[in-house]
Protein backbone atom coordinates (compact mmCIF):
# COMPACT_ATOMS: atom_id res chain seq x y z
CA UNK A 1 0.00 0.00 0.00
CA UNK A 2 1.28 3.42 -0.94
CA UNK A 3 2.14 5.73 1.96
CA UNK A 4 0.23 8.97 1.59
CA UNK A 5 2.27 12.05 2.47
CA UNK A 6 -0.69 13.55 4.34
CA UNK A 7 -0.82 10.54 6.64
CA UNK A 8 2.92 10.74 7.27
CA UNK A 9 2.58 14.43 8.02
CA UNK A 10 -0.34 13.67 10.35
CA UNK A 11 1.65 11.14 12.36
CA UNK A 12 4.61 13.51 12.63
CA UNK A 13 2.41 16.30 13.94
CA UNK A 14 0.53 13.92 16.23
CA UNK A 15 3.78 12.86 17.89
CA UNK A 16 4.90 16.49 18.07
CA UNK A 17 1.55 17.48 19.59
CA UNK A 18 1.77 14.77 22.21
CA UNK A 19 5.35 15.72 23.08
CA UNK A 20 4.41 19.39 23.42
CA UNK A 21 1.34 18.54 25.49
CA UNK A 22 3.29 16.32 27.87
CA UNK A 23 6.10 18.88 28.04
CA UNK A 24 3.61 21.63 28.87
CA UNK A 25 1.84 19.59 31.56
CA UNK A 26 4.99 18.39 33.32
CA UNK A 27 7.59 21.01 32.44
CA UNK A 28 5.45 24.03 31.55
CA UNK A 29 8.06 25.16 29.04
CA UNK A 30 6.11 25.64 25.76
CA UNK A 31 3.28 28.12 25.80
CA UNK A 32 -0.36 27.05 25.63
CA UNK A 33 -0.69 28.81 22.28
CA UNK A 34 2.04 26.72 20.62
CA UNK A 35 0.59 23.50 22.03
CA UNK A 36 -2.97 24.31 20.96
CA UNK A 37 -1.93 25.47 17.48
CA UNK A 38 0.02 22.24 16.97
CA UNK A 39 -2.96 20.13 18.03
CA UNK A 40 -5.33 22.12 15.80
CA UNK A 41 -2.96 21.78 12.85
CA UNK A 42 -2.78 18.03 13.44
CA UNK A 43 -6.57 17.77 13.39
CA UNK A 44 -6.75 19.88 10.22
CA UNK A 45 -4.28 17.60 8.43
CA UNK A 46 -6.36 14.55 9.38
CA UNK A 47 -9.57 16.23 8.20
CA UNK A 48 -7.87 17.12 4.91
CA UNK A 49 -6.83 13.50 4.42
CA UNK A 50 -10.34 12.23 5.20
CA UNK A 51 -11.94 14.74 2.82
CA UNK A 52 -9.62 13.64 0.00
CA UNK A 53 -10.60 10.01 0.56
CA UNK A 54 -14.27 10.98 0.56
CA UNK A 55 -13.88 12.87 -2.73
CA UNK A 56 -12.20 9.85 -4.35
CA UNK A 57 -14.94 7.58 -3.03
CA UNK A 58 -17.68 9.88 -4.36
CA UNK A 59 -15.98 9.92 -7.77
CA UNK A 60 -15.95 6.11 -7.82
CA UNK A 61 -19.62 5.98 -6.84
CA UNK A 62 -20.61 8.45 -9.53
CA UNK A 63 -18.69 6.45 -12.15
CA UNK A 64 -20.39 3.26 -10.97
CA UNK A 65 -23.75 5.00 -11.01
CA UNK A 66 -23.29 5.94 -14.66
CA UNK A 67 -22.35 2.35 -15.54
CA UNK A 68 -25.41 1.04 -13.71
CA UNK A 69 -27.68 3.53 -15.49
CA UNK A 70 -26.24 2.46 -18.86
CA UNK A 71 -26.71 -1.19 -17.95
CA UNK A 72 -30.35 -0.68 -16.99
CA UNK A 73 -31.08 1.30 -20.14
CA UNK A 74 -29.58 -1.49 -22.27
CA UNK A 75 -31.59 -4.04 -20.30
CA UNK A 76 -34.77 -2.03 -20.91
CA UNK A 77 -34.00 -1.92 -24.63
CA UNK A 78 -33.49 -5.69 -24.68
CA UNK A 79 -36.74 -6.31 -22.80
CA UNK A 80 -38.62 -3.99 -25.18
CA UNK A 81 -37.12 -5.89 -28.13
CA UNK A 82 -38.21 -9.23 -26.64
CA UNK A 83 -41.72 -7.85 -26.00
CA UNK A 84 -42.01 -6.63 -29.57
CA UNK A 85 -40.90 -10.01 -30.95
CA UNK A 86 -43.35 -11.86 -28.69
CA UNK A 87 -46.26 -9.71 -29.92
CA UNK A 88 -45.57 -10.65 -33.56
Amino acid sequence: MRADWKNILFWIFLVLSLILLIWHVFGSTPSEFITIITIIFTVLIKMWSISDRQIRLEMRFSASEEKIKDGFSKLKEDIDLIKSKLKK
